[in-house]
């Protein structure tokens, strides 16, 4: 079967080995994703707001789209953020109601990271 791999540039996804997103036939893995300077450097909605949208370029270049997300798991390091990520979620998800699993870790790379997030999805039946 083929395995396309998609790239977003990040310098670790060479210096771990690893692509942003894999697509086998109509499925889509998308690595967890954190946000990118300058948005490292904002509150945990904002950088939800920004790993969101590098899982939807990430989607876009292998076929699917955010449409097509069957689950997410989502990475935090404060429950006060909690509100915060799930807003960003909602927005992105709200009619598409992903299965989700929200889990607090005790960090993230970055150091600065508040919140990861890693996506499936489905393309067609």
């Amino acid at each position: 079967m083929l395995r396309q791999r998609i790239a977003s540039g990040y310098a670790f996804e060479d210096a771990h080995g690893y692509s942003r997103a894999i697509r086998v036939g109509n499925q889509v893995f998308v690595s967890g994703t954190t946000a990118r300077p300058p948005q490292l450097d904002e509150d945990a909605y904002l950088q939800a707001k920004s790993a969101l949208a590098i899982i939807a370029d990430a989607l876009d270049k292998s076929g699917a789209g955010m449409q097509h997300v069957v689950r997410t798991v989502v990475y935090i390091t404060d429950m006060a953020d909690v509100q915060h990520v799930a807003r960003a979620h909602a927005e992105a998800f709200d009619q598409i109601r992903p299965a989700s699993t929200l889990v607090r870790v005790c960090g993230l790379t970055p150091a600065s990271a508040r919140v990861e997030i890693e996506a499936t999805a489905i393309v067609g039946d």
